[in-house]
Formats: structure tokens, sequence, C-alpha cells
């Protein structure tokens, strides 16, 4: 493979006047090398899964047309994933892991995603935005009607996924009802109920704004909990909210323009993140629908070759791209307890086209493994302004720490030996399908 001259390029960036939030990854150590990137990326931006119709019971003004068919990715939603892939581009290359001025070796750049629209195409973006001219194919499980196990796994008999028991833990949570998370998010439910609902307006619609019942968890098939009532709905409209930012909307028509700011607008996405939280960071639905996951994460980092759709062939990938929900990357931020914030969206915010990165390094002499996690997000004015990006222009990046891993002497990083084996106690063994591997990375 032929890499450009490695360089020491955050400090480089730096002098070049960067944001604060890029100095906060450290630059690879002396004497270390970039082996391996595992991304784990939700889709961009999309239009709103539910039917207008739908939407426009709970609003007193109707919800603006989108152009692009129910929960498919927009075209401006391609052109920001296209975007992301330009910078890992830059970034990478840059960096020694993949070739920044030529076409990859065949298989050491793969992408696979899950079976939506969305997913697909944001996938087959990034690629296109990482290598324009190389006509890179992303890939994706050839039955798009049954759901892929790494994405979306279903109940087994070693994996039960037992709704009465997830609903017990998620309650018990927040004291067994949710009397004292409606206290605690008053706020942000008021400023949602008079944004969707203004009293001015509040006789145009029966259902006008949240609902009134007491917010509830009810199951629903293949072992699902399904979050019913005003944080429902309340995270439903915050999220499409964000999207309609993201798309570009004038500022009058993001939320009709009754959110007049961007604080006004991350004030209301707390709620989206609270269900966020409970729904799927809880322990142990954390575990039967990440564990898959955060196992093929480890084992490709162990091994290149150990990825899906990746071709049999002796190359080993070097940047894997696994794109899917937001669902999957609180899944695993749940199951490895992480945390990191993004400008202008809430904290630990999965947002539109963001990614969490496992990052491989190698010791050139010794060859010892360490890994460092990262999360790479375009700002919020960064999307709602599809800004260039670029090793001058980067995105929102950050440093991820990771419990009990860590070691700040070695900059965030902790030894694959130590990763893997916290992944291992961290991981349901009944819900992994994933084949194991090795302890050498390869």
């Amino acid at each position: 493979m032929r890499f450009r001259v490695f360089a020491f390029v955050f400090a480089s960036m730096l002098l070049a006047g960067l944001a604060p939030v890029a100095a906060q990854i450290p630059s690879i150590p002396q004497g270390w090398q970039l082996e391996r990137a595992v991304l784990v990326v939700r889709h961009g931006v999309y239009a709103p899964v539910e039917s207008l119709d739908d939407l426009d019971k709970r609003a007193a003004t109707p919800w603006p047309n989108w152009p692009a068919a129910p929960g498919a990715l927009t075209q401006r939603g391609a052109e920001l994933m296209r975007e992301m892939g330009g910078y890992y581009r830059a970034l990478y290359g840059e960096l020694g892991l993949i070739e920044a001025d030529v076409c990859p070796a065949a298989g050491s750049v793969a992408a696979w995603a899950d079976v939506d629209e969305r997913t697909r195409a944001s996938a087959q973006a990034l690629l296109t935005g990482l290598y324009p001219r190389c006509n890179l194919v992303s890939h994706a499980q050839a039955d798009l009607a049954t759901p892929d196990p790494l994405f979306n796994p279903q109940p087994s008999a070693s994996c039960p996924m037992d709704p009465a028991s997830n609903k017990t833990a998620i309650l018990a949570r927040i004291g067994g009802d949710f009397s004292s998370v409606l206290r605690e998010y008053g706020p942000q439910l008021t400023a949602m109920q008079t944004t969707l609902c203004p009293p001015a307006l509040q006789g145009s619609r029966a259902q006008c704004g949240l609902s009134a019942a007491v917010p509830s968890i009810e199951a629903r098939p293949a072992g699902r909990l399904e979050m019913k009532g005003s944080i429902a709905i309340g995270a439903a409209a915050s999220e499409f909210f964000l999207m309609e930012s993201a798309q570009g909307l004038p500022a009058d028509q993001v939320a009709w323009g009754r959110l007049p700011s961007d604080a006004a607008l991350g004030n209301v996405l707390e709620i989206r993140r609270l269900r966020l939280d409970l729904m799927e960071k809880t322990m142990p639905v954390a575990q039967q629908k990440g564990s898959n996951l955060l196992a093929q994460i480890a084992t490709t980092l162990q091994d290149g070759h150990n990825f899906p759709g990746a071709p049999a062939i002796r190359e080993p990938v070097r940047l894997a791209l696994l794109v899917g929900y937001d669902s999957n990357i609180a899944n695993i931020a749940g199951l490895l307890d992480l945390a990191w914030k993004i400008p202008g969206l809430p904290p630990n915010d999965p947002s539109p086209g963001g990614a969490l990165a496992f990052e491989l390094l190698r010791n050139r002499q010794s060859g010892e493994h360490q890994v460092r996690l990262a999360y790479y997000a375009q700002t919020l004015d960064q999307l709602r302004q599809a800004a260039r990006l670029d090793l001058a222009r980067p995105p929102g990046m950050v440093a991820v720490s990771l419990p009990g891993c860590s070691d700040p002497a070695q900059g965030g990083a902790c030894t694959l030996q130590r990763f893997m084996a916290l992944a291992s106690s961290k991981l349901e063994p009944g819900c992994v399908t994933v084949k194991s591997v090795g302890k050498t990375a390869k």
C-alpha cells in the first residue's frame, strides 16, 4: 500500500488555529502507528418515518413536506455523509492508515450497513465521499427483509430479550415509575408542549401537543419495548426538529420558528436524550441489543479479515464502517459507559452522521497494540450550513474515555488485551453470534 509520509497532524492543525474541540484528541505517540479503525456510524439526515398525517395530529400547525420518502435519507443527508467521508480520507490518510491520494487497496476500506434504505444509502455516501473516483461499494446482507443480527438482533433461546424483566430494569433506574422524571424534565416538556401547540392555537387539534396520559412502557413483538406518552411524543418531535435544522431549513421554519435559538432546540432535545438513555442504555437491554455489535468491533480490531462483507483476500480491512442507528451507538455507549459532547448538541448525542471510533495503534518496535476511542460528528452549525470539512476545518471531534481501561499516561488509550477483557466482561454471551478470533491483531 502507498501511504503519505506520516505527520503529527493534530499539532499542525492546532497551529492552523482549529477550534478547541479538535485539540481534545491527542496526536499519535512517537514510535506508534495507526493500524486499524472501526467506526460505528449513525445514518444521515432522513425524512420522518411517520406519515405527515400522523405527525399533524399532535401539532397545531402542519409539519413541512420532506423531499424524500418516509424514513429515507434525504439528498442533503447524503451530501453531509459524503462530506464526512472526505474528512475521514484527509484525517486517516494523513495519519497513514489509508491512502490519501490514490484508490485504496481492495478490501482495505469497507462498509457494512443495516438493511434499511437510509443506512445503506448513508454507507454508500460515506464511501463515495472517501474516494469519489474509486467506485467503492458498500455492502449489506442479501436478504433485506430479514433483520441484520448486528444492528437489530432478535430474541433467541440463548438471548430471550424478556420484555417484562427489561421493563422492570428500566423503571428501576427512575424509582419504579415516571413521577420523578416528569418533575425533572418538566421544563423541557413544557417547552415542547408550547412548541407543538402554542396557547393561542391549542383548540386547533383534538390531541394537540403531548399526551396527558402517564408515560408507560409497553411490550412489542420480537422482544421489543416501546415507550408511550409525553416523553415518547416529545422525543420524536425533537428528533425531527433536529432533522429540520440539519436539512438546512431556515430558522423560521425549524419547529415553525418557535425555538428561537440553538439553546432552545438543545433544551427540547434533552427529551430525546432521556428516551434514548432509558430505552437503549439500560442493562440488560444494552447487553441484549449491543453485545453482538460490540463483539464484531472487538474481533475486527483483532483481525482485519474478520469484517462482514470483506473480500477473501490477503489484505485486511484498515478502515471499517458499521452503519446503523442512534440506538446502536447508544447500546455500545451503555455497555462501555462512554460519554462525549459535540458543540450545539446534548451530551452523548448520537447525531446524524456521527461516528463512535475504535482506533487500534501498534508500537513499531515492540509490536504492542493499544486501543483508543473518539467520537466524530458535524456540529449543529456545520450540519445546518452543510459546511466544507478538511484538516483545517474539522468536524466536531473528541477523545472518548473508556472507564476501567483508559490510561492518561498513554493518551487515554489502553492495551488491546485489556480492551478485549473489558469488552468480554460487558457482553451477554448468549446474545453473541459473531465468531471469535485469536488474541493477536492482524
